[in-house]
């Protein structure tokens, strides 16, 4: 059987493929870029030579959505930026933002944080709270220099 065969023979051809349209694979080393038809657009498929798909990017009504079935690294040598109407972040086991220098979050409305629990601790410094109104603090109990 050809590498081209066996690429187009995995489950995910037919379960993708409208009948009568089939895939159009273009090799890239030993990976196939797959281009096809859908029902709602189009789908492309980075197909591995064990069948697995790293990666795919299907064009919806409703915009492309890309899928990565293993991580993504990103690295930028110069400034990295994205925008959109809205931005979500959501990490199934965390989050977490580092950086060798500050970070400043900024927003024209409200800054919401909830948590369970939360802990802020300065190693070299202040803390400082500055509101233009009131400052309220409340709790069960509040302890100061404890």
């Amino acid at each position: 059987m050809s590498r081209t065969a066996a690429v187009l023979s995995t489950p995910l051809e037919s379960d993708l493929c409208p009948e009568g349209v089939s895939p159009s694979p273009v090799a890239l080393g030993n990976h196939w870029l797959v281009l096809q038809r859908t029902e709602g657009g189009g789908l492309l498929r980075v197909v591995g030579p064990d069948g697995a798909t790293p990666l795919e990017v299907a064009i919806t009504p409703q915009g492309p959505v890309l899928r990565l079935r293993a991580g993504l690294a990103i690295a930028a040598d110069g400034p990295l930026s994205l925008t959109a109407d809205a931005i979500e972040l959501n990490g199934r086991h965390g989050v977490n933002i580092a950086s060798g220098g500050g970070i400043e979050l900024r927003a024209r409305g409200d800054l919401l944080v909830d948590a369970a629990a939360q802990t802020f601790t300065a190693h070299a410094g202040d803390v400082a709270l500055r509101a233009n109104d009131d400052v309220r603090l409340n709790g069960e109990r509040i302890k100061l220099n404890c």
